[in-house]
């Protein structure tokens, strides 16, 4: 893919996206088998870290267990939903290939740079964090549990994993599906920063257009003289006025689409990230400081804040974008335009109040006042279970 091509190729990478030059060769048949092969590896690491909830009875180590498996099982579906959802995506992410999207001067061209430039900072950067913490529980796993012959995360196993080759298939297994659930969730929450980022240049570039409005008319006359082609003023700002309102309608098209396509990941990643939460730090405060379950825990605690957080502000970022169209359109030198063409902005005015809002299952609005509540839920749910 070209728009997102970071985000796409670490998703190809480890098995959740196969590229679209793919899907009628052999390479696409193979790539499909390892795909099934990722999914099974984490699909049964995350029923095996369920089932032994099922066999633990001591209540911290089930508070433990639980904020672990939750986010097994969330990046297990994103896995299947980036399968079950491959062409909705495809089609989704194609709307900004349309020629109206594309920049068209060196301004807009410089605003596509620059958020294309913000998706591949995040790229590195959160993907950074996310690897660093991979490696860093890795590494202490190893210090710490095959000495002793333990397992990193307690799991329900049909063999007996206590001896020494069940144990090594175990830790294997358990390392293996770590790395890669770390990886496919990471990758897949780019794709969806991406998209909120992408929808922001566009709204940029929208903006662009219509603050500088009166200035691509006056090009457009002196091409037209140029070209010896006849065109009134009017037709001039009517046929601009149809391309503003033509690029404003597939930004709308985008973000219900791209909404509808992500909001039941996204509900499902906000309900259990305030659970993880709570739990998370409920499970820290009876560790030892420093010891390596304590460090697991904070590494832990800082990738699911970063991760709920960058939701909420960059769901915000596209309710603020799109909230200045209509004052780009005040700005704009609107004055020496004709009286039809006043009372066209004047309709694309009223229909840019109503902002865009990306929500988490048509519920909860993704901006920074709902990862406040965020937290404040989570140190409610964290107070009670502490009483308990």
């Amino acid at each position: 893919m070209k728009t997102l091509s970071y985000s796409f190729i670490v998703l190809e990478f480890f098995g959740g996206w196969k590229p679209l030059e793919w899907n009628r060769s052999i390479k696409g048949k193979l790539y499909d088998m390892y795909t099934l092969m990722v999914a099974l590896t984490m699909g049964t690491f995350s029923i095996s870290c369920m089932l032994d909830l099922f066999y633990t009875t001591n209540f911290e180590d089930i508070v433990h267990d639980m904020a672990v498996s939750f986010t097994f099982i969330v990046n297990f579906f994103k896995l299947v939903f980036l399968k079950w959802r491959y062409n909705e995506l495809k089609n989704v992410i194609k709307l900004l290939d349309l020629n109206i999207c594309k920049a068209r001067c060196a301004n807009e061209a410089n605003i596509q740079l620059k958020f294309d430039k913000k998706v591949e900072s995040l790229v590195k950067k959160y993907g950074g964090l996310v690897s660093g913490a991979v490696v860093a529980i890795t590494c202490a796993s190893v210090l710490d549990n095959t000495s002793a012959k333990t397992l990193p995360f307690n799991g329900w196993f049909p063999y007996r994993h206590n001896d020494s080759t069940g144990f090594w298939v175990a830790y294997c297994h358990q390392s293996i599906a770590h790395f890669y659930v770390a990886m496919i969730g990471f990758s897949f929450d780019t794709v969806v920063y991406g998209v909120l980022l992408q929808n922001c240049s566009q709204l940029q570039i929208l903006k662009n257009r219509l603050e500088n409005f009166v200035e691509i008319i006056n090009e457009e006359k002196l091409n037209n003289k140029t070209n010896g082609s006849v065109c009134t003023i009017r037709e001039s700002e009517r046929h601009l006025i149809k391309q503003c309102i033509h690029h404003h309608w597939i930004i709308l098209q985008f973000s219900q689409r791209s909404n509808d396509l992500f909001a039941p990941m996204i509900f499902m990643q906000y309900f259990l990230s305030s659970l993880i939460l709570c739990l998370s730090v409920q499970s820290s405060t009876k560790l030892v400081f420093m010891s390596p379950e304590f460090i697991f825990m904070v590494i832990y605690l800082g990738c699911m804040l970063s991760q709920i957080f960058l939701f909420c502000w960059y769901g915000n970022e596209v309710a603020l974008e799109s909230s200045g169209i209509h004052f780009a359109i005040y700005n704009m030198n609107w004055q020496v335009l004709t009286t039809r063409s006043q009372k066209d902005l004047l309709i694309i005015k009223t229909r840019a109040i109503l902002s865009i809002k990306y929500t988490s299952g048509h519920l909860i609005e993704l901006s920074l006042d709902s990862f406040t509540k965020l937290i404040k839920f989570s140190y409610s749910a964290y107070n009670l279970l502490h009483q308990k």
